[in-house]
């Protein structure tokens, strides 16, 4: 007799047939013979266009609840994934008086998949309890990717531009709040870097050398190098050698003041060197140092006198490109200058390292007050040469031919 269970077990050609069959179903669910591929059955672009965007983004600004705000980006999950995460940030960031105008764009598909580009300026203002507060944005151009819809209207799906982008556009906020430090994460922050902690001991550090400074220290992390430079309105190019930088939100002179971070860069850091950049650029928000035009080689070298002011580390790690520089060609003739900070002449890296010099050799002779009030007064006006004067009493012509000899002889006895 056969046993009874064997009823209930599926021979294996049955049990290839069944997975066979399965396989096929996905196959043709996957490429669906029965949805044409003809491009003439896309989505045509409404010969309407530009009143439809209008329209659409008046309605964007209108929207008062997320499912208003939703309803205006159009209909798809990409649509609704960018107005959702736009909302959130608006509430994370405490944005108000939001108002989008259509501009120019939408009437030509300029995109392989269909989607066209459309631009429109956003203003906005952040309210009092905002991180960024005492911002006010006004007519910031934005570049909107948008999908024409079968029923005539548009999805928008995404946002960029090559001005600062509004941080609440950007994609996803996470806001992050401690005594005297904000940290905007966007879309998740730069990957395995705790910057609440780097942004509390940067601005502790700040404070300890800088007495009187108020204000808080806001860092925006995030995710990609994209996202940061178009957070900061430049090319990924251009930021790619840059480990952050102090700006404004609008990239103006008169919204809040804030670090952005390039993941890229501190990637490839050290918990020290990471740490010295944060600071550094704490050093330029915390001191109001954003929109005035002093010397460059006193708003760069001070801030990493500050960064660096307790660190141990030997001359050969903190400052290595730049003795290496004087050993093979001699110290320079001159203190840094803005051509030597954009990059003309000698590295970088061995620019800051000579900035940085100049105020470490100061240090070792005067106390910090005066250190401070010789770059506050540079802040403010005064020229490198009478502020050393004042207040250091020395003449730039002294402390470059002193830095020369100090560089000469690090070089020389560092090793």
């Amino acid at each position: 007799m056969a046993d009874p269970r064997s009823r209930r077990r599926l021979s294996p050609n049955l049990v290839a047939g069944v997975v066979l069959l399965a396989l096929a179903a996905g196959v043709l669910l996957w490429q669906r013979p029965w949805s044409s591929s003809d491009p003439d059955d896309a989505p045509e672009i409404p010969a309407d266009a530009a009143t439809v965007l209008a329209d659409q983004f008046r309605a964007l600004s209108a929207a008062d609840s997320e499912d208003a705000f939703v309803k205006a980006a159009g209909s798809g999950s990409a649509a609704r994934s960018f107005a959702r995460d736009a909302w959130a940030a608006r509430a994370a960031l405490d944005v108000r008086d939001v108002e989008l105008r259509y501009l120019r764009g939408g009437e030509v598909a300029d995109r392989a998949d269909g989607s066209t580009t459309v631009q429109a300026a956003v203003s906005w203002t952040a309210g009092p309890d905002s991180v960024v507060t005492g911002t006010s944005v006004r007519d910031a151009t934005v570049r909107f990717r948008v999908d024409p819809r079968r029923d005539g209207t548009f999805a928008i799906r995404s946002a960029t531009s090559t001005e600062p982008l509004p941080l609440w556009l950007a994609g996803r906020v996470d806001v992050q709040r401690k005594p005297g430090v904000r940290v905007i994460a966007v879309d998740g922050g730069v990957p395995g870097l705790d910057v609440m902690s780097m942004a509390r001991t940067a601005a502790s550090t700040v404070r300890s050398v800088v007495r009187g400074v108020d204000g808080d220290l806001t860092v925006v992390s995030p995710a990609t190098r994209a996202l940061t430079a178009t957070l900061v309105g430049r090319s990924q190019q251009d930021v790619e050698p840059i480990a952050a930088v102090t700006t404004t939100v609008d990239g103006g002179t008169k919204t809040a003041r804030v670090i952005v971070l390039n993941p890229d860069q501190f990637r490839t850091m050290d918990a020290r060197a990471a740490q010295v950049v944060v600071t550094h650029e704490a050093t330029h928000q915390l001191t109001d140092a954003v929109g005035t035009s002093p010397e460059p080689w006193v708003a760069e070298g001070f801030a990493d006198f500050v960064a660096l002011h307790d660190d141990d580390a030997p001359l050969t790690l903190s400052a290595g490109q730049a003795l290496r520089s004087v050993r093979e060609n001699g110290a320079p003739r001159a203190l840094p200058s803005a051509a030597d900070f954009g990059g003309a002449g000698r590295g970088l890296g061995a620019v800051y390292e000579e900035a940085w010099l100049v105020f470490r050799m100061l240090g070792e002779r005067l106390d910090d007050a005066r250190i401070v009030r010789f770059y506050r007064d540079v802040l403010q006006g005064d020229s490198a040469d009478k502020a050393a004067r004042a207040d250091l009493g020395l003449t730039v012509k002294q402390i470059t031919a002193d830095w020369r000899r100090y560089l000469t002889n690090k070089a020389s006895t560092v090793s």
